[in-house]
């Protein structure tokens, strides 16, 4: 124990989490500072707390361990706090074709024995991925693995007036279910099924070439 009566120097998992919980409920903690520059402030925080304390008393060899304990103690408590799903937004930019190298029939064949088996947000996610190969066969994205399924919507929509909002509906659930953890269901797999053989169906309205003539 401290001779202050402060908090136990070697904290139990439960001390050094409301330790951490107390620490980041500061108002100093709402600035815009990344968690790995506040676990550095806050453990020579600590640091600068033992050497004032009973720390000039204990010889490195104990300061040192004591220390890293303290820092292994905040980087578990936020690896708790850390909210459920945040790396996934880290790869949200990933692109739509990213590592597939398939035709869009061959994905659309994938994409049919996946919902059979009854993985319908895979299936989804392929289809879509057939509505992406698709265009860049007709030649209406340029080939780009690493396109977004924004990007998709937004390049691919003008070329396709009449289905503009549905191709920017299965982007952003794409997206939704790939990134989000959200689940597709059997009338979802319909959808995207249905827009990409009407998309294939449809002559592509080229509105560079409008105002070229125009």
């Amino acid at each position: 124990m401290r001779r202050d009566g402060g908090p136990p120097l070697d904290p139990s998992g439960g001390t050094a989490h409301d330790w951490l919980q107390r620490e980041l409920s500061k108002p100093a903690y709402a600035d815009q500072r990344s968690w790995l520059q506040r676990l550095w402030d806050w453990a020579t925080d600590r640091l600068g707390d033992l050497l004032q304390g009973v720390g000039g008393a204990l010889p490195l060899y104990v300061l040192i361990p004591l220390l890293l304990a303290i820092v292994a103690a905040v980087v578990f408590g936020l690896s708790r706090l850390q909210p459920r799903g945040a790396g996934r937004t880290e790869k949200s930019d990933e692109g739509v074709l990213t590592d597939v190298d398939l035709s869009a029939e061959q994905l659309r064949s994938r994409a049919e024995r996946l919902a059979s088996e009854g993985a319908l947000s895979a299936a989804f996610i392929d289809h879509f991925r057939a509505l992406t190969r698709r265009a860049e066969e007709r030649a209406l994205l340029l080939p780009q693995p690493g396109r977004t399924a924004h990007e998709v919507g937004t390049e691919l929509a003008p070329h396709f007036p009449a289905q503009s909002d549905g191709i920017h509906s299965a982007a952003v659930f794409f997206d939704a279910v790939r990134y989000g953890g959200a689940e597709a269901d059997v009338d979802d797999v319909a959808r995207v099924s249905a827009l990409d053989r009407e998309i294939d169906r449809t002559r592509p309205h080229h509105p560079d070439s409008d105002r070229v003539s125009a």
